[in-house]
Parts: structure tokens; C-alpha cells; sequence
């Protein structure tokens, strides 16, 4: 059964890889570039390699993000103030994220779109 503190990670991992996936799709089809500039070179020279390090680099924030909640809730006083604001402090952090990814999707998708 997928716990509900999985979701989070989850949908970083999904944006994450639509993320890969339009920028794939760009670069390939429509001659669109990289915008990243630190990845920017690698997506010129192999896309295997922007591969790798795009999707892994997803699952282990990801990840990161599933141990720090599970870690978190495994604190025995959870009514003191340190964990509550830990608590918003990562749900904040995993919304921005979310909604980097998002407008990161939504910006391939408009330079697809654009190209057609």
C-alpha cells in the first residue's frame, strides 16, 4: 500500500521526468536547447549522459525528501514548536520544488508548441 507521506516524493519524481522527457523531446525533434546552463553542454554531446544524470538526480532528491519525512516523523514529541516548523519547512520545500518542475514542464511544452 502507498503511504501517504510517498505522494510527495512521487510526484517529484513525475515532474521530474516529464521534465527529462520534454526536454528530450525538444532538443530531438524541434532543435529546442537546454536551458540549464551547468547541463546545458551535456544535452549537446550526449543525451544518454543528460539522461542519467537528469533522472537520477530526480530520484535521489526525491528520495531525500522521502528519508527527511520519514526521519521527521519518527521524532517521539511531535507537539514541541521545532517540529512543527521542520514540518513546514519541508512542506514548503517540497511545493516549491513541485512547482519549479511544473513551470519547468510548462516551459518545454510552450517551446514545443512554439516550434510546431
Amino acid at each position: 500500500m502507498l503511504r501517504i507521506r510517498a505522494v510527495p516524493s512521487l510526484s517529484l519524481i513525475l515532474m521530474g521526468s516529464m521534465d527529462w522527457l520534454t526536454t528530450i523531446i525538444g532538443i530531438v525533434y524541434f532543435g529546442a536547447v537546454e536551458g540549464n546552463p551547468f547541463i546545458a553542454g551535456i544535452t549537446q554531446t550526449s543525451l544518454p549522459v543528460f539522461t542519467a544524470i537528469k533522472l537520477s538526480s530526480t530520484i535521489m532528491v526525491a528520495l531525500l525528501f522521502y528519508k527527511a519525512e520519514k526521519t521527521l516523523l519518527g521524532t517521539p514529541d511531535k507537539s514541541t514548536r521545532a517540529f512543527k516548523f521542520a514540518r513546514i519547512v519541508l512542506r514548503v520545500a517540497y511545493v516549491v520544488a513541485t512547482v519549479v518542475l511544473l513551470f519547468a514542464v510548462l516551459n518545454n511544452l510552450i517551446v514545443v508548441v512554439s516550434a510546431l
